[in-house]
């Protein structure tokens, strides 16, 4: 009797059990943050195989995501462009995805005639992107420093660039390519190098005295690395319009620590002490590079800026004005309604040949 009670339970949990996909199966998303931000390279699920003539145009993905600075959430869709059988499992890559992936609140990947191999975010049980996933978080309270820190293995003191994102872009990893380059495999082997990225709150980051306080937080850091993992004095800043602007302030007010600055559309309209300080880099290695017809700041700003610092003596500063035809080469749309307008230079910036051009300026600077 014991033994049929048995028998009957096991029976009853079998058939009211989850799918079996549900249980056992993993879903892995591989991103990589490209010039457009992370985006997903391919959906890799293992413990499910793939049926028998599957496609895949049988796939539809669609779902909800927000933007920069919007909390409302849009609509997408993306196509598949492949589906293959991949060891215990499948994957499923996507054709060029509309958004990016951190933005992404919402999404159901559909499978026509194939039920079981469908699929929401919430399913997704890791994320993998390389790079990004080897940045460390740092934090100094006492400083308001939040910061993502990738430090190489070396046998010698490594030179340290700090990257400042934007306004509203505290993804610093994921938005865009500022930080991620200097971090990848190719580039280490030429010129390893430790760097840090603070992440500046929206609410904090028009506060000169929160970003000066960030800055002495960042060479806090500095200091604790210094003479056996850090170079003191291949210290370099660069960044992106507010962080442009924060590379040219924290250049500004220790121009004894930072060996060369890149700007890239530096938002100094938005910092009158930045400004009235240029000539503090009278010694510092600078270049500053924008777009002719940036929408968001005016590009005589940049003029005025290399024209102040040369004027007070420096003859080591560089002003680099992108044409239109430069800018739509590197992917960007004229226009402050486009995603990625002219004001994103990084576009142009961060990617080879000119990337390698500007590195190998900044890393034969050195504070003597």
């Amino acid at each position: 009797m014991r033994y049929t009670l048995t028998l009957l339970a096991l029976c009853l949990a079998l058939a009211f059990a989850p799918s079996g996909h549900a249980v056992e199966r993993e879903i892995v998303a591989r991103t990589e943050v490209t010039k457009w931000g992370q985006l997903p390279l391919a959906f890799e699920i293992s413990g499910q195989a793939l049926p028998e003539g599957v496609k895949a145009t049988d796939f539809t993905i669609t779902g909800e995501a927000t933007g920069w600075g919007a909390s409302s959430l849009h609509p997408f869709s993306c196509a598949a462009k492949a589906v293959e059988a991949d060891g215990d499992g499948w994957r499923l890559v996507p054709e060029q995805f509309p958004d990016k992936y951190f933005y992404v609140k919402k999404m159901e990947v559909r499978c026509a005639g194939h039920d079981e191999l469908d699929f929401d975010l919430e399913d997704i049980t890791r994320t993998i992107t390389p790079v990004a996933d080897d940045f460390e978080l740092y934090e100094d309270p006492a400083a308001q420093l939040s910061a993502r820190v990738f430090m190489p293995q070396a046998n010698e003191p490594v030179p340290v660039v700090i990257v400042f994102h934007g306004y509203g872009d505290t993804n610093n990893l994921l938005t865009y390519r500022t930080a991620i380059p200097w971090a990848e495999p190719g580039f280490q082997a030429v010129h390893p190098c430790a760097v840090i990225a603070p992440v500046i709150p929206d609410a904090l980051y028009t506060s000169e005295f929160v970003r000066n306080g960030i800055c002495e937080g960042v060479l806090g850091w500095i200091d604790a690395q210094a003479a056996w993992r850090v170079n003191p004095k291949r210290v370099y800043t660069m960044g992106n319009s507010f962080g442009g602007m924060t590379a040219i302030e924290m250049a500004e007010q220790h121009p004894d620590r930072v060996a060369a600055v890149l700007a890239l559309c530096p938002a100094l309209n938005y910092s009158a002490h930045g400004v009235r300080r240029l000539d503090a880099l009278a010694g510092t290695p600078v270049v500053i590079a924008q777009a002719e017809h940036d929408e968001t700041i005016p590009v005589q700003v940049s003029r005025d800026a290399a024209a102040a610092i040369e004027a007070a003596g420096n003859p080591s500063v560089t002003l680099r004005i992108y044409t239109d035809d430069e800018m739509n080469a590197a992917g960007a749309r004229l226009g402050s309604s486009e995603t990625y307008s002219f004001h994103h230079v990084e576009l142009a910036v961060m990617e080879p040949p000119e990337f390698d051009r500007y590195a190998e300026w900044l890393f034969e600077q050195e504070k003597q």
